[in-house]
């Protein structure tokens, strides 16, 4: 047959003939698409493994992740933010043989015998898959070691095709006891422990080479380290799920499967392991000591506030080796630390905290608080210190940012602010009784009575005058005529957080107010400011990447935040003004300087909170100091007259308060002890800043002032009438 073309074609077949014939060709054209397929899928798998084997193989365990380290405002390290894994690495001569020993019984009984896979494993482990029986994994110890540190756990054919593949390059370049020292180092162990010398440190509470130590003893037995080697060992293949501080009884039973594998491996005997599994080791649980940290609650604070910012995670945080420049100033910081050790020394004093922040950045320079156990009375008399109900370690609470307490007269300041705005002035005066009636309607008591603690307090006041000697009879019915709501509105606007509550007819005095330390401070400084607020800033910049030899990559900047003026210069600087007269003249006399310092002493009844906060213009720094006992439930009294009284804590009555503590004697005010810790802060930091011998001297220049007004040109203040010295300061003080 001819085309019309003139070229030959074959004849065309049609029926069940030509169907058989397209079918033969499809089928041709398949096989050669499958056999390209699978030789392409050959070469490129040989080459792969090929490229696999011939690269170079990094022995060893990882290395640990690189601590955080925190720098203060000079850029000296102050604190190591160590990551929540503990990684402790060990030469090969350390590691005992029964412990290789163990951990091939109960992982890789065949190691000494496969080239990195171990065929007959894999065929057991797929047969036990199919037939329905234990699992059983086919992995060899060098394959995990492999997955553990260069291929991670993607459940993939792929990752399997490596993970096979370098464990024969491993086993090629390294030998057998080398690899099995490098797994044993990179080996999870449950419990953030990483490596056999981690986990033989916190479990059993010595070194991997010292597991026939019995510390209590000191006496060596064989015994002894076979049983902690097949505890550990045992877990091993599933330490979140055998862990033997979790589930003991799993670890157990697992730990007698170790240790009849050791039988069969010939590594022990069976009277041996029977021995070893009577000693019923259980983990002790120790952690290793923690880094010297020159300001423990203030490095508290700054981790606190990174991990909440969504920019970081725990995983950069501790483990991306960040260098984290702060605002601390290590000298005050010594010195505010020093200080509340001196005026409280006793294990039975009250709890304190102290901030100091830079009024004109927000920027916290010193953060230190002190924690007691409270001294319980037996029955004998005998006073022991232990924990009761409710007590949280140091750092699990941190005092200075978390606790909220009373402030008492903390809050006239604002008080006083608030009556400037609506008009009156510092000398605007008004009688003051010892004690008024204030009406209550649908509360209790009704009337509700407010006094000030010197019943002798009585007559006219200014408000400059009233707020130097604390007069509650002055300022609970002035925070009433302004306008409570408006003065809790203000305060908090400058800083004060917590629980505020104007609701409460003592407000003026500190009732139904609450908060911590370093709000106090913040607020205190935007009075100290002219009226302007900044919001608290610990950190300065972030860096990634740092080391001893690289100062690594800039990650953040944190900008101190836009300032906001709260209240006018005029009527800050005022406030100022006669917050001055309560250091010199006033109830905080204690903490007078030869430099102006301005500030307010608080007090709540029963003297069971006391603060003192006070600014020195000359240092630009605000400082908050509160004391008190940090539970519900306390009272403390003096046994002797000695400097070494002993103070009873009487667990379940109501608080009796602070009473003759550190030579005070009767009850303790914002004016004594706090006063006294500010201080000595002071004396502290003059020494240790002289020390240091600073090229530029301290200066103190006089609190700024505004333009003159009526009530910025003031005459001298009236001479404070004397005081027996058997009368202590007035509560509310």
């Amino acid at each position: 047959m001819v085309s019309a073309g003139g070229a030959r074609i074959g004849p065309v077949l049609t029926g069940p003939a030509g169907r058989r014939a397209r079918r033969r060709r499809r089928a041709r054209v398949a096989s050669r698409v499958a056999l390209l397929a699978v030789v392409s899928l050959l070469v490129g798998t040989g080459t792969f493994v090929g490229g696999l084997l011939a690269a170079p193989v990094a022995p060893g365990a990882p290395p640990p992740p690189p601590a955080a380290l925190l720098l203060a405002a000079d850029g000296r390290q102050f604190a190591t933010i160590q990551p929540p894994v503990r990684r402790d690495e060990v030469e090969a001569k350390d590691i005992p043989e029964v412990m290789r020993q163990a951990i091939i019984s109960a992982e890789d009984e065949r190691f000494l015998q496969h080239d990195g896979v171990d065929p007959l494993a894999t065929l057991r482990a797929a047969f036990r898959d199919l037939t329905g029986g234990v699992a059983q994994g086919g992995s060899t110890l060098t394959q995990q070691y492999v997955k553990n540190v260069y291929v991670g756990n993607e459940r993939s054919a792929l990752r399997k095709v490596r993970e096979a593949a370098l464990a024969v390059r491993l086993e090629q370049k390294l030998s057998k006891q080398q690899i099995l020292t490098d797994y044993l180092n990179a080996l999870y162990l449950g419990n953030g422990l990483y490596g056999v010398q981690a986990a033989s440190k916190y479990y059993f509470g010595v070194p991997v080479k010292d597991l026939d130590l019995d510390p209590a003893t000191g006496r060596r037995n064989p015994l002894l380290a076979l049983a902690r080697a097949s505890l550990m060992a045992g877990t091993a293949p599933a330490p979140s799920a055998w862990n033997p501080v979790k589930d003991f009884a799993t670890a157990r039973a697992r730990q007698q499967y170790t240790l009849n594998r050791m039988v069969v491996g010939g590594y022990a005997t069976p009277q041996q392991v029977s021995d070893a599994y009577q000693l019923s080791v259980r983990p002790l649980r120790l952690s290793p000591p923690e880094p010297a940290n020159a300001a423990p609650e203030f490095t508290d604070y700054v981790t606190s506030r990174i991990l909440k910012d969504p920019t970081y995670d725990e995983d950069l945080f501790f483990r991306g080796g960040l260098r984290v420049r702060t605002t601390l100033d290590l000298d005050l910081q010594a010195a505010v630390t020093q200080a509340l050790h001196e005026v409280l020394p006793h294990s039975t004093d009250p709890q304190a905290a102290v901030v100091a922040i830079d009024y004109r950045t927000g920027d916290v320079k010193a953060m230190a608080t002190l924690r007691r156990l409270p001294a319980v009375a037996t029955s004998t008399g005998k006073v022991v210190v232990r924990p009761v109900q409710g007590y949280r370690p140091k750092l699990g609470f941190n005092l200075a940012t978390a606790a909220l307490r009373s402030t008492g007269s903390t809050i006239k300041p604002f008080t006083l602010a608030q009556a400037l705005l609506e008009g009156q002035g510092l000398e605007t005066s008004r009688y003051a009784p010892s004690c008024l009636l204030l009406p209550n309607r649908g509360g209790t008591p009704d009337p509700y009575r407010v006094c000030n603690a010197d019943p002798a307090e009585a007559g006219t006041y200014t408000l400059r005058r009233a707020l130097a000697d604390s007069v509650n009879t002055v300022y609970v019915p002035l925070a009433e005529e302004v306008g409570r709501a408006k003065v809790a509105a203000l305060a908090n606007r400058a800083g004060l957080e917590g629980s505020i509550d104007p609701t409460n007819l003592s407000f003026g005095a500190g009732g139904g107010v609450e908060v911590q330390p370093i709000s106090e401070a913040v607020a205190y400084g935007t009075l100290a400011d002219g009226g302007i607020h900044h919001e608290p800033r610990s950190v300065t910049e972030i860096r990634t990447g740092a080391s001893g030899t690289s100062p690594g990559q800039v990650y953040e900047r944190p900008a101190a935040s836009p300032p906001v003026r709260v209240v006018p210069a005029a009527v800050a600087d005022r406030v100022v003004q006669a917050m001055t007269d309560v250091v010199t003249s006033g109830t905080g006399t204690a903490a007078q300087q030869p430099f102006p310092v301005f500030g307010k002493t608080g007090t709540t009844n029963g003297s069971t909170d006391a603060w003192f906060t006070a600014c020195v213009p000359g240092q630009h720094l605000c400082f908050a100091t509160w004391m008190g006992y940090e539970y519900s439930s306390c009272s403390f009294t003096q046994r002797t007259g000695t400097a070494k009284a002993v103070r009873l804590h009487v667990v379940g009555h109501a608080c009796g308060g602070m009473h003759d503590l550190g030579g005070v004697v009767g009850q303790i005010y914002g004016g004594t002890l706090p006063a006294r810790v500010f201080a000595r802060t002071q004396a502290l930091l003059a020494q240790v800043r002289a020390a240091r011998s600073s090229p530029a001297p301290l200066t103190f220049p006089a609190p700024p002032t505004s333009s003159p007004t009526p009530d910025a040109i003031l005459p001298s203040p009236p001479p404070r009438r004397p005081r027996p010295s058997s009368r202590a300061t007035p509560t509310g003080r």
